[in-house]
């Protein structure tokens, strides 16, 4: 009898014993002590410190605990260089799927349709354009963001685009809205606004911007627009360059104003995101004392 007794003990001390440390990776730490519980991480490495485990952490080399990644692309917003990623992998299916280098940015954004680095010119020719789409498409496959599926889909809509083909007349940014749009014989007379494409000037005459936006809707578009806003506050001094707030206000000294500071109460010094949020701070609805 004291032998089945001690023998129950012994199962109940290892099912007790089993239930306190459970390792849901398996990688030899418990998951209320493991970094990254989901994936294996023996080491704990957390190169950042922000208490997320470098396997699962998207931002391996910037602290960001709150692991925020506007765009979906698996790289967290602290450290994306290419904020608003579209999906623009074809899949034999039909549909996208959004694949970034380890700094966020996509095939598309690495050879944008626009020529990079500032430009607001098109390429000087489709070649030049399809070298950069083939050259980054492989460096994509060889670290295998990409399948070669994938890589060949992309070279192709690459190949049938019209990014890099010369302008046609009266159109000087190459975008497909033509300066004169209204055909009045005066470009800039009626620009487009309020989304408008056809039957209206281009609000951006010598900047590519196809889709016209014009958030203040004063006729500038806002890929030239010095105040895209219209609060009077130029964008390089405008604490919410795309909300409007002419006061400029910023109430914590963020550097993020209160009209588009998600988390308005920041204590000061504090390094924050263009949320204007802390490393543990949450997200509130946007915009503080002037914010709406």
């Amino acid at each position: 009898m004291r032998g089945i007794l001690l023998a129950a003990a012994l199962v109940l001390m290892l099912a007790v014993g089993g239930a306190r440390a459970a390792d849901s990776d398996g990688d030899g730490v418990p998951d209320d002590r493991d970094n990254c519980p989901d994936v294996a991480n023996p080491t704990q490495l957390d190169s950042d410190g922000d208490g997320i485990g470098n396997p699962c952490d998207d931002c391996v080399h910037v602290a960001n605990a709150d692991q925020a990644d506007g765009d979906g692309d698996g790289v967290g917003d602290a450290c994306d260089l290419c904020p608003d990623t579209d999906a623009d992998v074809l899949q034999p299916d039909g549909s996208w799927r959004i694949a970034t280098d380890w700094q966020g940015c996509s095939v598309s954004q690495r050879c944008p349709c626009d020529h990079p680095q500032g430009r607001t010119v098109s390429w000087p020719a489709p070649r030049v354009y399809l070298a950069c789409v083939r050259r980054i498409a492989r460096r994509f496959h060889t670290h295998g963001i990409l399948t070669p599926t994938e890589r060949a889909a992309l070279v192709i809509l690459a190949t049938d685009s019209d990014c890099g083909k010369r302008r046609q007349p009266g159109d000087a940014d190459g975008d497909g809205i033509p300066d004169d749009g209204d055909e009045s014989g005066i470009a800039g007379d009626f620009p487009c606004t309020g989304g408008a494409t056809v039957g209206c000037d281009d609000n951006c005459p010598h900047v590519r911007n196809p889709h016209q936006a014009d958030l203040d809707g004063d006729g500038i578009g806002d890929a030239c627009d010095p105040d895209i806003d219209g609060d009077g506050i130029p964008n390089e001094r405008d604490t919410c360059p795309r909300d409007a707030d002419p006061t400029n206000a910023d109430s914590d000294g963020d550097g993020v104003g209160d009209a588009c500071d998600q988390c308005a109460d920041t204590p000061a010094g504090e390094d924050v995101d263009a949320r204007g949020c802390a490393e543990e701070q949450k997200p509130t609805t946007k915009g503080g004392a002037a914010g709406g």
